[in-house]
């Protein structure tokens, strides 16, 4: 049905999660919330090793044409200041609006925040940038939903019916 109607589904991946860990540390030290614990010669050297293998991996995959290369960190970082402080560094915190700024830019204009088990940090941060992404990209369409034991399957499949038949209609 998906295919049928044009619709691919991209989920963001797990690798920009871990990697904030170095924009937070250089965040933390530079408002003075934290000392850095490692050096930052150090932690750019460790950074470089990995986006190395991460342009590695870029090339191999390149010549699929539906590959996506991985975004730098730092650029994700840069996508969200205008929408919430890298201070927020809780749950998803400036990572979710720096990924969907990523995929508006790259024409993905329909996205479901999907938030598990009741994370609030999660539910807050998609909740308050909601407008602020509408205002940056106003072809975006965001659609935010609660996955845990207290939704309907009903209301879930409803909501996503609903924002589908939006998607197929714009």
């Amino acid at each position: 049905w998906l295919i049928e109607k044009n619709i691919e589904i991209e989920p963001p991946l797990l690798t920009p999660f871990f990697l904030q860990a170095f924009v937070n540390i250089d965040i933390n030290h530079a408002s003075l919330v934290e000392r850095a614990s490692i050096p930052q010669w150090l932690r750019r050297s460790i950074y470089g090793l990995i986006k190395h293998r991460i342009q590695k991996y870029d090339s191999y995959c390149s010549a699929f044409r539906y590959y996506t290369p991985f975004a730098d960190i730092y650029d994700i970082a840069k996508e969200s200041t205008g929408i919430v402080s890298l201070n927020a560094q809780f749950g998803e915190g400036w990572l979710l609006p720096g990924e969907v700024s990523i995929m508006a830019k790259h024409g993905i204009n329909h996205v479901i925040s999907l938030q598990p088990f009741g994370c609030i940090a999660n539910h807050i941060i998609s909740k308050g940038i909601e407008k602020k992404l509408r205002d940056c990209y106003p072809s975006l369409k965001f659609l935010t939903l609660d996955f845990d034991s207290g939704v309907s399957d009903v209301n879930i499949v409803n909501r996503m019916l609903l924002f589908a038949n939006d998607l197929l209609t714009s």
